[in-house]
């Protein structure tokens, strides 16, 4: 049998809904959306995972999305999929060259021997790559590493070759014999060197030239300030947990990177983590230091034929979050 609704109560339900639904629009047009920030596995983004382990996150304001590769970070933030990336600096470069519009609101590190060119037992010296295979994430930091390694050999990159690898098959792809060198990082360049690999060149070699940043699409940033705010205030919270309770946060970290927690932490040789007073300096100055090393980078990708076109990096660095000035 069908239950009948008397017209007037139909009608004071209808409104009722219709009510209901207002609110929960307004609601919602009121609410911060969630921050989605696209990370890799690497050595540097793993305090953001310690802050979340901390309880430093409102899972609500802040979700970390796990990344196999750059590459992968790079497409969702230009498909707008995802709100923030951490990146480096010629990778936000990159980006900018497509189009795509970012702010830098973080130094996360500075990569200083911990971006490795390895080579296969036999490969001793870097001009041992001529006529080689090299595997190397080449829309990636990668490229910046083999380009400072073939400078410095004399080389060119017609004088290899190139095999385009994601950062998760680096380790594959060198222990099946798909290449005879491979640029890749902490703690897969470790794994390798315990197994023979030879370390041919690494990021000491080109300093400030591999700078991991935070860098968030333009329109997220307008609408989530107080969530890029938590993000980085649980940053640096980590940093300091880490700083000061080394042994118990890397045992919380390494599980993540499939080591154990030592070795995690003699993995942070060759990597500075970059805290608030670090952040500080760098993003001060009028041009800021940031802004000057960047300049520089860009230079060089220029030369190297790793960015297309010059891009405007004039208003790409935003201090409001690390210094309490902010320019957006």
């Amino acid at each position: 049998m069908t239950r009948l609704i008397h017209p007037e109560r139909g009608y004071r339900i209808v409104l009722l809904c219709l009510l209901a639904l207002l609110l929960s629009s307004c609601s919602q047009t009121n609410e911060v959306p969630t921050l989605k920030i696209g990370v890799i596995q690497w050595l540097g983004y793993e305090p953001l995972f310690l802050a979340r382990s901390l309880d430093k996150y409102d899972p609500d304001m802040i979700k970390l999305v796990e990344l196999q590769s750059s590459t992968d970070t790079l497409r969702l933030l230009r498909e707008g999929i995802i709100d923030a990336g951490a990146l480096t600096i010629d990778e936000v470069l990159g980006e900018l060259a497509l189009g795509t519009k970012l702010k830098v609101v973080l130094v996360v590190d500075i990569s200083d021997g911990a971006d490795t060119l390895l080579g296969k037992p036999g490969l001793n010296k870097l001009t041992d790559l001529k006529g080689k295979r090299v595997g190397v994430e080449s829309s990636a930091v990668g490229a910046v590493v083999l380009n400072g390694a073939l400078v410095k050999a004399g080389l060119s990159a017609a004088d290899i070759t190139i095999i385009p690898l994601t950062a998760d098959t680096h380790l594959s792809a060198y222990m099946s014999g798909a290449v005879d060198a491979l640029v890749t990082f902490k703690p897969t360049s470790t794994t390798l060197i315990k197994r023979g690999a030879v370390k041919l060149f690494d990021s000491s070699e080109i300093p400030n030239q591999i700078i991991d940043v935070i860098a968030v699409r333009e329109d997220a940033l307008k609408k989530a300030g107080s969530n890029i705010r938590m993000l980085i205030d649980g940053y640096f919270s980590a940093l300091s947990y880490l700083h000061e309770h080394p042994e118990a946060a890397t045992d919380m970290m390494a599980p993540r990177l499939g080591i154990s927690g030592r070795e995690m932490l003699a993995s942070y040789k060759g990597l500075l983590l970059a805290d608030r007073a670090k952040n500080s300096d760098l993003f001060s100055g009028n041009p800021s230091r940031l802004s000057t090393i960047t300049t520089g980078l860009e230079k060089v990708l220029l030369r190297a034929g790793l960015l297309d076109h010059a891009v405007d990096t004039g208003a790409l660095f935003n201090a409001g979050f690390t210094t309490g000035r902010d320019n957006n």
